[in-house]
């Protein structure tokens, strides 16, 4: 069965059905990718998107803050307190005090270079 296009010639409906497909194959081929997160991402309101950004930001902060809690831990793994057992709990509580503070100060950058990348992750950058 043949039809006849607007500019008067014949087409075949098989042959127009290909050329389409062709056309999104290739249109397709050169599109940008979209990973899911991207696409979830895309989906969001404006207050979610600053909601996620917010919980993102919270987690980095807390990453930041437990990694510099192990890092004083180990700096001051050798220190005596002088209290024994009760001296070891307080250093530990101490570090994550310290890890936060510092966190609270500024930081040492971590948290922006993790918040950037878990943003990347979630498509929200």
């Amino acid at each position: 069965m043949t039809s006849m296009s607007m500019t008067g010639t014949l087409m075949n409906p098989a042959a127009t059905a290909a050329q389409a497909a062709a056309m999104t194959a290739a249109q397709a081929a050169t599109a940008p990718k979209r990973t899911v997160a991207q696409a979830q991402a895309a989906l969001l309101t404006p207050a979610q998107r600053a909601e996620m950004t917010g919980k993102i930001g919270d987690s980095a902060k807390s990453f930041e803050s437990s990694f510099i809690s192990a890092m004083m831990g180990s700096m001051f793994k050798d220190l005596d307190m002088g209290g024994g057992q009760g001296a070891e709990a307080f250093k530990s509580v101490m570090m994550d005090a310290i890890g936060k503070k510092i966190v609270a100060g500024g930081g040492v950058g971590l948290a922006r270079q993790v918040q950037a990348e878990m943003l990347k992750m979630q498509g929200l950058s």
